[in-house]
Parts: C-alpha cells; sequence; structure tokens
C-alpha cells in the first residue's frame, strides 16, 4: 500500500489498464481511499461508473486507444492523432466455434435425459455451455476446480427438481473433485456425477492424470466413501472382465448411457456413473505412435440410401460425421481424414452404411487413411515453376484457420521460413478452446528492419491475410484485420462444417460466394488468389491434411508472402512430419498460381470417374425439355430424378410424374410467365415422395456401381467390404443392433431389387409394414395439396405456395424417425394450406 501510495503522490489521474477482473484497480483504489489528497482512478469505468475498457477477453490497442483519448482529450486534446471509428461487421448467422474432438468420449458421455438439471465441469466438459441444451441438459453453473457438484448441496432444498447430474473428468477428480463427492456424501445429496476415464487432461495438452491410481482402485474407494451405486459404460464392455471390479458394480455397453442414468436418478444418495473410454486425440496420437493397436473396422455411407436426416450425427455429435449437398440434395458422408475410428456413428437407424474391415493377419493398416501419399513420383509436381516476383519485404500476416488442422504449426513453418531469411519475427497464436475446432488466429510480423512495434495484427493493420477456413475469415475475426486499401487475400474456398452444423443438418451454410463477397469489401481487388485447396489436396493425396500448406505455396508464388520458396521447403524439412508430401502440396500451391491448367490436368487425372448419366428416353427428354423452359438447372434436375423413378419402378411412374410437373408448369407459366419456381420445388418434392426407400429400393442402390467404384476407392486390399443393416421385419422379431452383410450375398440382392415390381400389389411381402402405407399415401396428400394452390397462385402468394411445395424434404429418415418427420409433414401441411386458402383473395383465380 505505501508503495502505491508513493507511487500516486502529485499525479491526476491513474488509468489502470488490465484484462479480465479489475484487480490491480481495486487494489489501488482501497490503498488510496483513506487518504484526501489523491488521484482520480479509472480503469473498467470512469468515476462516473460508465464504462471504460471492457471487462472480458483481451485487450488489444484498438480498444485501448479510443478509452485512452477520451481520457487525454481534455488536456492533449489539439495535439491526438484522429481516433479511427470501429468498424461494424454484420455476424454471420453460422459461426465456428470449439466442439469435441472426432469419436470424443464426451460426444457420448455429456447427453442426459430430458429434464435433467446438469453441473459443468472444467476442462473439455466446459464445451457443454455451447452444446444443444436437448443433448446435454439444462446447466446449472459452472464452479472452479474442486467444487463440482458442492452448489447442489445448498441449492437442492431451495429448487424444484430434487436431483443434478454432475459432470467431472478423472484429471479433475485426482486433483481435488474427489473431495467435492465426498463432501456431497456428507451432506447427503441426492445427486449422480458423472465421471469421464479418459485418461488424459486433454484441454491442455493430454497429459496423464496426475495422481491417477487404477479404476478398480477408485471405484474401491468411492464405495468405502459412500456412494450408493456405480455403474460403469464403456465402449467395450469384454474388457472389464479382467480388471476385477466388486461385484456389485453393473458394467454397461455406452448405448445404455441413458439407461443408467435413469438407474442412477432413481437410486437415493450420491451415485456415480463411470464412462471409460480413451481419449480421442490422445488414441489418435497412440495409434500412430504404435502404442495402440488401430481399430479395423472404417465406414463410408452410400449417399444415394442416406437421406441426410442427421440421426447418425445425433447419436454420434461426431465432426466427422458432415453434411454435403449432393445432386438429390444435402446428405452425409464420412470424413476420412478425421475420423478417429470411434464407429458410433453406425448406431443411427440408417441401412446406407458400408464397413471395410481389413484382416486380422497378413497386410498392415493405419486404419483410416490419415496420412497424405507419400510416393514422390505420384505426388510431387512438373519442374518449371517460375520464380514468384515478391511485394514489400516487410508484412503483416494474419492466419484464420480450424483448430485442429496445424494452423499453428504452418505459423511456425512461415516464420521459421522467414528467420532463416535474415527476417525479424514476431507472431501471436490465439487459440483458446479452439484447439477443438474453433477458430484459431495466428498473427505473424516480418520485418527486416525496425522490430515490429506489436507481435497482434489490430483492426486494418494486415497486408496479407491468409484464410485456411473460409468461415473464420469472413467472420469478424478475419474481417476486423483487413483493410481495402492495404489487404491482400489467399486462402481456400473449401468450407468445413461446424459444429451446430454437424448436430443440426438442416441449418443452412453461408454460400461460397457470399462469404467471398464479404471478404472482396475488405481486401484489395487485385490481390486476391482462391482455390478449393480441399478439394485439390484430396484428389492430388487422398487426404486433406496438407492443404493449408498447399494455400502457403499460393501466397508466395503470388509474391505476397516475401519468402524464398527453398527456405519454406527448408522449415518444412526441419519440421520432419510428412516432409515428401508438405513439400509437393507446397509446390503444387505455387503451380495453382503460375499455372492453374497444370493443376487442374493432374486432379482430373486422380479424380475418380462416379458421374452418373442423365440420359433419359428421347420422347421424355423433349417433355424435360418443355417443363425447363430453357433453364439448365432445372433441366438437369427432372431429367436425373426421371431417369431415377425409371430405375425405381419403371417408365409407367416416370411418366405420371412428368405428367403432373407439366399441369403444375402449365398453371404457373399462365399465372406468373417465366417464372419456374413452383415447378421445379414440385419436381424436388414429388420425386422426394414417390421414390421413398423400401427393401426393393435400398437393394437397388446396394448395388448402383457407381457406389461400388466409390468403395472401391475408400478400401484398401484385402479388406472385407460389408453392408450394415437393421431390416425391419428382424427389428421387429426383437433384434435391435444392425447385422454385418458381406457383400457375398450380391446375388440375393440382386433378386430382391428385381422385386421392385411387386411393390404395391398383393404380392408384396412387404406391403403390410404400417410404414409401407404411409409411404404409399404420402404423394397422394402432397398433390392433393399442390392442387389446392394451383388455381390460386398470383404473384403475392408464390412464396408461400413454394413453401408448401418444400415441405416434402422434411420426409428423411427411417422407421421411427421417418415416422416422426412424417407427423411433422402432415402437421405444417395442414398448416400451410389453411393458411394458404385464408391468404388467397376470392375473384383472383387463374384456373
Amino acid at each position: 500500500a505505501s508503495t502505491i501510495r508513493s507511487f500516486a503522490s502529485g499525479l491526476q489521474e491513474i488509468f489502470v489498464i488490465e484484462e479480465k477482473h479489475p484487480n490491480v484497480e481495486i487494489l489501488i483504489k482501497n490503498s488510496l481511499y483513506n487518504h484526501v489528497d489523491h488521484p482520480v482512478v479509472v480503469g473498467k469505468s470512469n468515476e462516473d461508473g460508465s464504462a471504460l475498457l471492457p471487462g472480458h477477453g483481451s485487450l488489444s490497442a484498438d480498444q485501448i486507444m479510443p478509452a485512452l483519448c477520451r481520457r487525454l482529450h481534455d488536456r492533449l486534446g489539439h495535439r491526438l492523432a484522429p481516433v479511427v471509428p470501429v468498424r461494424e461487421h454484420i455476424p454471420l448467422a453460422v459461426s465456428r466455434t470449439p466442439f469435441f474432438c472426432s469419436g470424443c468420449p464426451h460426444n457420448r458421455s455429456t447427453v442426459v435425459p430430458d429434464g435433467t438439471l446438469v453441473g459443468v465441469g472444467i476442462g473439455c466438459h466446459t464445451m457443454v455451455m455451447l452444446a444443444d441444451p436437448d443433448r446435454v441438459g439444462d446447466i446449472a453453473g459452472l464452479t472452479c476446480m474442486g467444487n463440482e457438484g458442492t452448489q447442489w448441496i445448498g441449492m437442492e432444498h431451495f429448487v424444484g427438481t430434487d436431483h443434478l447430474t454432475q459432470n467431472l473428468g478423472d484429471g479433475t477428480y485426482f486433483h481435488s473433485g474427489q473431495l467435492a463427492i465426498q463432501a456431497s456424501i456428507a451432506a447427503g445429496a441426492h445427486i449422480t456425477y458423472k465421471l469421464l476415464w479418459n485418461g488424459a487432461v486433454a484441454m491442455t495438452g493430454g497429459q496423464d492424470p496426475a495422481g491417477r491410481i487404477e479404476l478398480p482402485n477408485v471405484v474401491a474407494q468411492l464405495l468405502g466413501q459412500g456412494v450408493s451405486r456405480i455403474i460403469v459404460t464403456t465402449d467395450d464392455p469384454s474388457t472389464h472382465a479382467q480388471k476385477k471390479l466388486p461385484a456389485t458394480v453393473d458394467v454397461w455397453d455406452r448405448r445404455r448411457i441413458l439407461e443408467a442414468q435413469e438407474a442412477l436418478r432413481a437410486t437415493p444418495g450420491v451415485t456415480m456413473m463411470i464412462h471409460d473410454q480413451r481419449c480421442a486425440a490422445e488414441a489418435r496420437r497412440d495409434r500412430k505412435r504404435g502404442k495402440a493397436p488401430v481399430p479395423r473396422t472404417r465406414v463410408m455411407i452410400n449417399h444415394r440410401i442416406c437421406e441426410g436426416c442427421g440421426d447418425c450425427a445425433r447419436i454420434s455429435n461426431c465432426l466427422s460425421v458432415q453434411p454435403f449437398e449432393t445432386r438429390l440434395g444435402r446428405k452425409t458422408t464420412i470424413d476420412q481424414t478425421s475420423c478417429n475410428l470411434d464407429l458410433s456413428c453406425l448406431e443411427g437407424d440408417c441401412p446406407a452404411f458400408i464397413s471395410m474391415r481389413r484382416p486380422r493377419f497378413g497386410r498392415k493398416s493405419s486404419g483410416a487413411k490419415q496420412t497424405p501419399a507419400l510416393n514422390p513420383s505420384a505426388t510431387m509436381p512438373p519442374d518449371g515453376l517460375p520464380d514468384p516476383q515478391p511485394g514489400h519485404r516487410d508484412v503483416s500476416v494474419h492466419i484464420t484457420g480450424i483448430g485442429g488442422t496445424g494452423v499453428v504449426t504452418v505459423a511456425q513453418l512461415i516464420g521459421t521460413a522467414a528467420m532463416l531469411d535474415g527476417a525479424q519475427i514476431h507472431g501471436l497464436d490465439q487459440i483458446g478452446l479452439s484447439q477443438k475446432a474453433g477458430p484459431v488466429v495466428s498473427d505473424i510480423r516480418i520485418t527486416h528492419g525496425d522490430a515490429a512495434e506489436s507481435s497482434r495484427v489490430g483492426s486494418g493493420q494486415a497486408d496479407l491475410l491468409l484464410a485456411f477456413d473460409l468461415l473464420v475469415a469472413a467472420s469478424w475475426t478475419g474481417l476486423d484485420a483487413a483493410d481495402p486499401s492495404r489487404t491482400a487475400v489467399v486462402g481456400s474456398t473449401s468450407v468445413t462444417p461446424p459444429g451446430e452444423q454437424i448436430a443440426h443438418p438442416e441449418i443452412e451454410m453461408p454460400g461460397v460466394s457470399d462469404l467471398l463477397a464479404r471478404i472482396d469489401t475488405v481486401t484489395l481487388a487485385e490481390h486476391r488468389q482462391w482455390a478449393d485447396a480441399e478439394y485439390i489436396t484430396n484428389a492430388l493425396f487422398s487426404s486433406t491434411v496438407t492443404a493449408n500448406v498447399f494455400v502457403v505455396g499460393m501466397a508466395v508464388q503470388a509474391g505476397l508472402l516475401p519468402i524464398d520458396p527453398a527456405l519454406i521447403e527448408e522449415s518444412i524439412a526441419l519440421n520432419g512430419v510428412a516432409v515428401e508430401a508438405n513439400v509437393s502440396a507446397f509446390r503444387w500451391g505455387r503451380w495453382q498460381v503460375a499455372d492453374p491448367a497444370v493443376v487442374a490436368a493432374r486432379v482430373e487425372q486422380g479424380r475418380t470417374h462416379t458421374a452418373e448419366s442423365s440420359h433419359i428416353p428421347d420422347a421424355l427428354r423433349q417433355r424435360v425439355d418443355a417443363l425447363a423452359a430453357g433453364d439448365a438447372e432445372l433441366e438437369e434436375a427432372i431429367a436425373y430424378r426421371t431417369l431415377d423413378l425409371i430405375g425405381y419402378q419403371g417408365r409407367k411412374l416416370a411418366d405420371a410424374y412428368l405428367r403432373r410437373l407439366e399441369r403444375v408448369a402449365a398453371v404457373e407459366s399462365s399465372a406468373l410467365p417465366g417464372s419456374t419456381r413452383l415447378t421445379a420445388a414440385v419436381a424436388i418434392g414429388l420425386h422426394k415422395l414417390l421414390a421413398y426407400k423400401d427393401e426393393y429400393e435400398v437393394a437397388r442402390l446396394m448395388l448402383d456401381p457407381t457406389i461400388r467404384e466409390a468403395v472401391d476407392t475408400q478400401a484398401s486390399p484385402g479388406d472385407k467390404i460389408s453392408w450394415q443393416l437393421h431390416p425391419p421385419t428382424f427389428k421387429a422379431l426383437g433384434l435391435h443392433n444392425k447385422i454385418s452383410v458381406s457383400t457375398r450375398w450380391r446375388p440375393i440382392f440382386a433378386i430382391l431389387r428385381r422385386g421392385k415390381r411387386l411393390r404395391g400389389t398383393h404380392l408384396d411381402p412387404f406391403s403390410h409394414n404400417p410404414l409401407r402405407r404411409i409411404e404409399r399415401s404420402l404423394p397422394g396428400e402432397y398433390n392433393d395439396a399442390i392442387d389446392m394452390t394451383l388455381p390460386n397462385i398470383s404473384a403475392s402468394n408464390l412464396d408461400a405456395a413454394v413453401d408448401l411445395a418444400n415441405l416434402a424434404d422434411v420426409v428423411r429418415g427411417f422407421e421411427d424417425l421417418k415416422l416422426r418427420n412424417v407427423e411433422i409433414f402432415r402437421s405444417r401441411l395442414t398448416q400451410l394450406s389453411a393458411e394458404f386458402a385464408a391468404n388467397t383473395a376470392p375473384g383472383k383465380s387463374v384456373g
């Protein structure tokens, strides 16, 4: 206190600048409180209580300068530079936020029954605060480490619910969390602790939990302290047979997690669910180092069967289960590069999954194709690259990307290369939770004279925006550092779905053109270089892990990153990881700028050709052309679906489909000349309802030659290929799990495919299934609703009619999920039909 008073003597004002909580500010005010002659002390607020500096997040010069200028204005106003106004950027509807890793045990262990009150845990558990409440429960607060669940001791008697579920990691348990459990036992609380036994302090680097003892000893300790019941859930119950757990402890498969929580909630006192599953990130590292076996099975999805319902993503909550667009709408795919082989996605009620299982003996495999091909002769680009023509040697680089994709590593490669070139390097990696699939920002300042004044690139100070991820670059994180008179941009147009879209595939991502338009507003028109880096590197290397290095090659060749290419390659060699592949990707990135045709030719050479023909009979083609009225996109959409219906049932069904579209098109063109919006919506919606995926159709699509070609591309020689099926007939007999059906059964499914002639007839053995009867009725219900709108179509209600026609997209999924979606479809169809009728003015018909 005396030091502070001595410092403050003779001062008129003290401005305390500190991040987050005002600790220093409070200490200074307390020390000067009883002194009559003391300066004004401000920091987070002015002397009148108005806000001055934010109390959250990190502080930058751009935030401090306006506040400092306001405090100095009365004395130095005439000498101060004008304050640059804060730039406003319209936020994106979808943003990239931290998310659990692919195959992370938190994806399963944090799921709770409906209506559960949940206490948040420290570490990765904290991310449940960013998750879907329908999945992770109603959050009842976050405590500091060691207090997990103790808030319930005071809350329990004053809230309506009688039970709390508290998340807890094993690292926290051994640190101090076990004391909180003891306190809850002593207080007689009714609480369930969910202890994740993943063997790693994952949030801070994957260290082993300090003071760790074996699981049987922990269980015995908890029972001895008074825990009333313990259930262990795991992805492999068979491994616990040798762990000598007490007889009173149940070991259940992880598919029974919700059942376990219900059972523990019904047990008085303190109960414990221990979810035993290795940290996915550490399991991946262990496999790469040969410390753990690689699972023999990988999976992919037959996108022709897939309904894009998101059930597999809902169950697995896995970042590798990603939505993607096809000619028949949004479907789901498995990103083989990031897949951690957890296989929980298989539990979705869907027949679209295909497994690839390597033999137990013989050929070795690394499991999923997680590393690029390292054959220089196959992946190295041709010689003859022209030397880049760099501009200014001093540059400030702002890098935006996704946590876990090597953004910080690439920043270090750039910094090392620039240092080898004799430059001074200042950098700052801003990651936070972003190593868990959230936004990562790395700043690099390269100077050859005076050192940079700051490691951080401030607002509008970037000379180069390296956009490894388009979504992050188009957010405030990327836009704020750029300036339209200064900033060049080099980046990838690949769009990786964020975590929220994994759980909700119906969420619409901003289009690539929209994201690029946002970035165009803050960058130099003459210095923009874009390429679909993930698509190109996947075609070249069968992996996307080198995509960021590819973008660096583009920046160097464009002269926007003024570093000798040889020094970048030397930096890659010094890093020592996948050197051949990264050098090759870097050179291909240079070729992308020097001569894109060279890259395109190699990509086309390596691309798997699975294009499906849209050739239909000439008579039907003429009708399709007339319907499209010169719209090439609509023509392709109708032609493809017409051909699909011929394969589905035959020419008769395709003819009926076109007749329906012709009626809609005639009415729409009469009422609104030139409009095809309603026709296009009905073309998509009616096809979806007509071509429902019964047993015959699933068999047809299982044998689709384009899918077989895709499987052969993903599989390795010797892999056993199987379909993962859950036939409704078997399900009705009590079989709750999928069965693995070898492709040796192709002849049987070929016979079933030909049985489509029986569909809907008295000889159809599947026709009595209640779902099949409903599926056969939906096209009629849909057509009746469309017929209701046609006589009254006008410019004022076209949007409403199109919305009604688009409702068919709601009918997604299989079995129980589809039945629930059918109810939603029917309810909304009735509602929109009634609204359309009520809002249609009499006398406006065009029938």
